[in-house]
């Protein structure tokens, strides 16, 4: 393949946390994708170019009983790594003894003609949240709740522990999600403290002030608390929320299951635009995966905030009108589930040179 990837020629590691088995070692050698996990599992892949925006790819025959996982970690690699790249399709008799379960799957459908290969869609392999995240929710069932404003769907128990999981390419780590505690407080605190947080967020005050806006985040049934972790440290917190119960519902026309977020960054060394381009898109995908019924998340940034509105824009988000909320005039924002995977919009888009908010 004529082509480097952002990881090209480089080893890549899927976190161990993203399952029990173990974690996924991925090198790429020219037109060559060795897959392994552990001696007993490995698989090789040989790429070659089909179309402008299509990989063809053939695999030898797998050791080891994990054919299906090792491809699907072949796959997260190629549409991780190659933006241009919206399809593979699958050629050649290696792929025989585990296509029809990843057809079962929807990670690859079957060709429009007797005679054209199965393909995989990026679009859709991004949509299968086993590859991220390690418990992912069932479907919850639908019950409506009433209360005393607006109704909207039962939401599931809150999660505990790691949520979400991904290996950034062009950070050579691990970006992951967890659902915050009070253990977490005292970062939270001395973030909230930092005077870039603090002309946004206005919470900055003593450490009972924090407990007590952490307890009433972690016990507000519509939002969940999370901690940004890079190779294991903290950097962020973000609150990810159903937009319909909310403040911005009723500004933004909010569907059942529309989701929005707050975000704060609070270390300096990870603000800029290559951790911008990890960590937005991230939080994005986890909130997709998260509920399948999710089509659109909403956020409501501060009107004269331009920066980060424009990055927003960059990013994916429609702006769609600007209102005055109680404490603030805001731009509603929104990008939908469609444009996020069928644009392939984890990848670092953002035109080269462009600053974001810091």
């Amino acid at each position: 393949m004529g082509n480097k990837t952002a990881a090209g020629d480089g080893l890549v590691h899927r976190s161990a946390v993203l399952s029990e088995a173990g974690a996924i070692e991925v090198r790429q050698t020219g037109s060559a994708l060795s897959v392994s996990s552990g001696e007993a599992n490995h698989a090789v892949f040989l790429l070659s170019r089909a179309a402008a925006a299509t990989l063809e790819v053939a695999v030898l025959p797998p050791s080891g009983p994990q054919g299906v996982r090792l491809a699907c970690s072949a796959f997260e690699y190629l549409f991780a790594t190659q933006r241009d790249i919206a399809s593979v399709s699958l050629a050649g008799d290696g792929w025989a003894g585990f296509l029809p379960e990843l057809l079962r799957r929807g990670l690859a459908v079957p060709g429009r003609s007797l005679t054209a290969l199965p393909m995989v869609s990026a679009d859709m392999v991004w949509q299968i949240p086993d590859f991220w995240m390690r418990s992912p929710s069932p479907a919850y069932p639908r019950h409506e709740v009433h209360d005393g404003r607006t109704a909207y769907p039962a939401r599931p128990p809150k999660p505990t522990g790691r949520l979400y999981a991904r290996f950034v390419p062009w950070l050579r780590g691990t970006l992951a999600f967890d659902a915050a505690t009070l253990d977490d407080l005292p970062d939270i605190h001395r973030w909230m403290n930092d005077p870039r947080v603090n002309e946004f967020w206005r919470e900055a005050g003593d450490e009972a002030r924090h407990r007590r806006y952490l307890e009433g985040m972690l016990a507000d049934p519509h939002i969940i608390p999370l901690i940004g972790r890079f190779d294991g440290k903290a950097f962020s917190y973000f609150e990810i929320y159903w937009a319909k119960e909310d403040l911005i519902g009723t500004f933004c026309d909010a569907g059942d299951y529309d989701r929005g977020c707050h975000v704060i960054v609070g270390e300096d060394a990870f603000r800029g635009r290559r951790w911008f381009t990890a960590w937005l898109p991230s939080l994005l995908h986890l909130m997709f995966l998260d509920e399948a019924r999710t089509e659109r998340i909403v956020q409501e940034p501060q009107a004269d905030h331009y920066r980060q509105l424009r990055n927003l824009q960059r990013s994916g988000f429609s702006h769609i009108k600007t209102v005055d909320f109680p404490s603030k005039r805001a731009a509603i924002v929104s990008i939908s589930r469609q444009r996020f995977f069928s644009e392939r919009l984890w990848h670092p888009g953002m035109e080269p040179g462009t600053e974001v908010e810091r």
